[in-house]
């Protein structure tokens, strides 16, 4: 038995089949979780988990540039329990950079074990690596 489907059943099935692919196309891919500690009154880390790409850049650069516009003469941005770390990533760091020097702050950088945060900072010059 062939079931037909009326034009409304087909819209509705349409729209539902178009609201999640816009849902996927709006949620980045690999989720950027950031956090925040002060150990020192002078020192602000910041700790990523998950991956840095194209979609989650802009998140860390605006933690960044708060951090780096606030209070402090040290930032150390903890890259070590991230899965990814792509080029926007590195095109941040460069920015965040240029903005520590104009803002007298220092800024580290430790990778840990995460291979391409690693492998992308060895072709950087002008980054305080850790």
């Amino acid at each position: 038995m062939t079931s037909l489907s009326t034009p409304r059943a087909l819209d509705k099935k349409r729209a539902s089949s178009a609201s999640s692919e816009l849902r996927a196309l709006e949620e980045p891919r690999g989720r950027l979780r950031l956090h925040v500690s002060r150990p020192t009154r002078e020192t602000a880390v910041v700790k990523a988990n998950g991956e840095v790409d194209l979609a989650t850049a802009p998140r860390l650069w605006e933690m960044l540039d708060q951090r780096l516009h606030g209070s402090g003469t040290r930032l150390i941005l903890n890259l070590s329990e991230l899965e990814f770390f792509g080029v926007p990533g590195i095109r941040v760091l460069e920015r965040a950079q240029l903005l520590a020097e104009d803002t007298g702050t220092q800024l580290f950088v430790f990778p840990g074990e995460c291979r391409s945060a690693r492998r992308l900072l060895d072709l950087c010059d002008g980054l305080r690596v850790l």
